[in-house]
């Protein structure tokens, strides 16, 4: 329910721009954001749910940018189980695994967090280092052009709601951590 609202404020979408807006419009730089946010996102939320999320942008981007969309698609979706496997809450089969064991929301953050980011910075390096010649050697033309696109295209629409569907969403994952 919670994803479902913030997904109609815009929320998702202006995470994904502002994404290719910090790694100005690079390929190899959105390629690395697009997948640290989409771990991130996946942390908190459903694996899958989070890929449904970001794959439209993702493809918005690439077409924009005329390159290959299957890279940051196949990083996204291997960020999304790393990410996913970081808490709790980011994969079904987390909770199961963490009450089996006795483990806290913190006690498994503790346990995973290292591994997971360790697991995230390997996995980006490997896909930048499998497609350089795809990402390291493209040519944008007109970035601020295409960033300005981006923008318009996927932008906020509903700024109440998102702010509402931010404060639920961080308490609905303080009660998780304080849970024991």
């Amino acid at each position: 329910i919670i994803v479902g609202i913030s997904r109609r404020s815009g929320m998702f979408q202006y995470v994904a721009i502002w994404t290719a807006k910090r790694a100005r419009g690079r390929p190899a730089g959105i390629l690395i954001g697009l997948t640290i946010a989409t771990a991130a996102l996946s942390a908190l939320l459903d694996n899958v749910t989070t890929v449904l999320l970001v794959v439209p942008v993702t493809l918005a981007i690439a077409g924009e940018l005329r390159v290959p969309a299957f890279p940051f698609l196949f990083a996204e979706v291997i960020a999304s189980n790393i990410g996913g496997t970081a808490t709790l809450i980011g994969d079904p089969p987390n909770i199961l695994i963490g009450s089996y064991a006795g483990l806290t929301f913190g006690q498994f953050v503790q346990n995973l967090a290292l591994v997971c980011t360790v697991c995230l910075i390997a996995s980006s390096f490997f896909f930048l280092w499998w497609h350089k010649k795809d990402y390291l050697k493209a040519e944008v033309k007109d970035i601020p052009r295409t960033i300005a696109f981006l923008k318009e295209q996927y932008k906020i629409t509903n700024k109440k709601l998102m702010n509402q569907s931010l404060i639920l969403l961080g308490f609905t994952i303080l009660l998780f951590a304080l849970h024991g």
